[in-house]
């Protein structure tokens, strides 16, 4: 029973340790004339140059989320420098305006009834 709880126990401190994402988590799309193949070429290529990149800094991230948050950062910056789609959400996308700008009346116009 004991050896079954240290070796549980060691297997869980091993996971909790590994906190290097397996894949990007954000849609990338292809880009505008881009086969399909070629997406895929760089796709894989992407994640490799991630993989190289995320292991050679010497700051390891403190959590998986903020590993998946820094992958899925330089894989987006990587698709699109090879011309592909970053889809973005539309809470982004801000309008410089909220309302209709309606210019002031002219001067010595009548009140409205």
């Amino acid at each position: 029973m004991l050896r079954t709880l240290t070796a549980l126990i060691l297997v869980f401190s091993l996971t909790a340790c590994s906190v290097m994402p397996s894949g990007p988590s954000v849609l990338v799309l292809p880009g505008a004339g881009k086969c399909f193949d070629l997406f895929h070429n760089d796709d894989r290529m992407c994640r490799k140059f991630v993989l190289s990149q995320l292991g050679a800094t010497q700051q390891k991230p403190t959590s998986h989320d903020k590993a998946q948050q820094d992958y899925d950062i330089a894989y987006m910056q990587c698709m699109y420098s090879q011309g592909h789609q970053i889809p973005v959400p539309g809470g982004l996308i801000y309008d410089s305006q909220e309302e209709e700008y309606l210019p002031p009346p002219p001067p010595n116009m009548p009140v409205p009834p």
